[in-house]
């Protein structure tokens, strides 16, 4: 299984309201058209500890695949492009506002 983890940071001038309807109800349902999509979660958030050094994460989409060829695959398609286009008219589109990493290892501690 290939996991992937996305924190995101939505535009300046989207209120929290805004974002997190566009991407529940139009971005995230792209995802159910994906054949190699295992698994889809979004984590809507809100910062607790604030000291304003960096700007709020308001969200983390994990997702998964049985590998990282079958995760390309989905994002070449026409279907991703559209899917894309929403995306980039809630989320900043820089490693700031969008930071895509993957799992090596979940270590389970409780649970």
């Amino acid at each position: 299984m290939f996991t992937i983890l996305v924190v995101v940071r939505k535009k300046e001038g989207v209120s929290t309201e805004e974002f997190r309807r566009i991407w529940k109800e139009e971005y995230g349902p792209f995802y159910r058209q994906f054949p190699e999509v295992k698994s889809y979660q979004q984590y809507h958030l809100t910062d607790r500890r604030k000291d304003d050094a960096e700007d709020p994460i308001d969200g983390v989409a994990i997702m998964s695949f049985d590998s990282e060829e079958e995760m390309k695959k989905a994002w070449s398609t026409e279907t991703y492009r559209e899917a894309a286009k929403v995306r980039e008219s809630i989320m900043r589109e820089t490693a700031v506002g969008v930071h895509v990493t993957s799992v090596d290892e979940i270590v389970n501690i409780v649970g």
